[in-house]
């Protein structure tokens, strides 16, 4: 674990502050006197599990997030650590390759308590029969909402297809798409494009507006033959649920038919380094991206301390806005150790209970959570960001979070 600057400790106490059963003063005052605790919890260590990717399609958003998760721990053992123990974090990069993800899980399961971040929907699927059969609490990077319904999974943020209904009624609104129109949805395969694919479908059905849907690999590239499909079609948006290679293929092809329409993405389509790619000037343009998480460099006081600590940490570093995201992240799951410590039951069980206990969450970066309901959304707002060059990360705010009427009467 890389040391935390000490100006940045008054995050990690802001974020858990929210709970009325976190921090220091609502543990015992002996953490050990009658605790239960079974994997990953010893005398004076917390052992927690990353599987992500930093190798693969989403490498650079995968380090990011991790070094968010990283930051946030840091900040707490710098203050004294979480139930009388030092955080620790073992990290294994997958490279969104679901056998090497399987296998990393299963070297590392014996020692953890649970998962700070488990990253990519095929992985998710791949890991989800034994994180359920063993109690294993894991925070996972997808937003499917194929995945809730699970006590141990925690999908933390608007889901997937509320986010594409909130984005597609932002451009409604702004008078970039109507009634009548046929926009093109570019997607990956499974719980990511798939699940992604249901929101624009929904908001299409509710508005009169035809969908045409576009499969892509995440190895394809070169998406001109899709594009060009879309091209004749007179598609007057595009939504894409890919990786970043895919946006800004989609953006580049775009420009180069003069098909100049508008490109909604879902977050992990954004990398700032496509800011140094031929397709820059064209995302800048065009894309508008759908979260539930604010950006790295945002004007809120979270995100502006967030930004801080994170110069202090990682000089060299080259944020995303999945550095937010991992930081908000690890901040819940610290809460539900905070309670889990409180209620003397460090336990796997112990642990999820604590979560799904917990009041309604607010972090500064995400919408107001709630974790009560697994088989609900933790939140249903959105966030519709624009890319911003000369800001860290890439991105920035153009509308606050709100929820849309149609958003409002989805069900999961």
């Amino acid at each position: 674990m890389l040391a935390a600057g000490a100006g940045a400790l008054g995050i990690a106490l802001a974020l858990t502050a929210c709970s009325p059963r976190a921090g220091g003063g609502d543990q015992p005052a002996d953490p050990d006197d009658a605790l239960l605790t079974d994997v990953g919890v010893t005398a004076d260590t917390i052992t927690l599990g990353v599987l992500t990717d930093q190798s693969g399609v989403y490498a650079a958003l995968g380090n990011t997030l991790a070094q968010g998760n990283q930051l946030y721990f840091e900040q707490r053992n710098a203050d004294g650590g979480i139930c009388g123990r030092d955080v620790e974090l073992v990290v294994r990069d997958h490279g969104h390759d679901v056998q090497t993800a399987v296998s990393q899980f299963s070297e590392i399961e014996p020692d953890v308590l649970g998962l700070v971040q488990l990253l990519g929907s095929p992985i998710v699927n791949g890991l989800k029969g034994e994180l359920e059969a063993d109690d294993i609490p894991a925070f996972i990077a997808s937003w499917s909402s194929d995945f809730l319904g699970s006590d141990p999974i925690v999908v933390a943020g608007t889901i997937y297809p509320l986010d594409v209904i909130n984005g597609l009624q932002y451009l409604l609104d702004e008078g970039l798409i109507a009634a009548g129109d046929t926009i093109g949805h570019v997607h990956f395969p499974g719980d990511f494009g798939e699940n992604a694919l249901v929101g624009s479908r929904y908001f299409g059905e509710q508005t009169g507006i035809d969908v045409v849907a576009v499969q892509v690999e995440p190895s394809a590239t070169d998406l001109t033959a899709q594009i060009t499909q879309l091209a004749a079609e007179d598609v007057t948006a595009i939504v894409v649920s890919a990786g970043p290679r895919q946006t800004a293929s989609v953006a580049s092809v775009g420009t180069s038919l003069g098909l100049d329409v508008p490109i909604l993405s879902n977050g992990p389509g954004f990398d700032p380094a496509l800011l140094d790619t031929p397709a820059a000037q064209a995302l800048v343009d065009r894309l508008y991206v759908t979260v539930s998480y604010s950006p790295f460099a945002a004007e809120s006081a979270e995100a502006q301390a967030i930004e801080t600590a994170y110069g202090e940490t990682f000089p060299d570093g080259n944020p995303t806005i999945f550095v937010n995201y991992g930081y908000a992240v690890a901040s819940v799951f610290g809460q539900a150790l905070d309670a889990a410590c409180a209620a003397g039951d460090l336990t796997r069980a112990g642990t999820i209970e604590a979560l799904r206990g917990l009041p309604e969450i607010e972090t500064g970066i995400f919408p107001a959570l709630s974790f009560a309901d697994a088989g609900l959304t933790s939140s249903r707002e959105s966030y519709i960001l624009r890319v911003a060059p000369d800001v860290p990360g890439g991105l920035k705010i153009e509308q606050d979070l709100f929820e849309s009427e149609l958003a409002a009467g989805f069900t999961e």
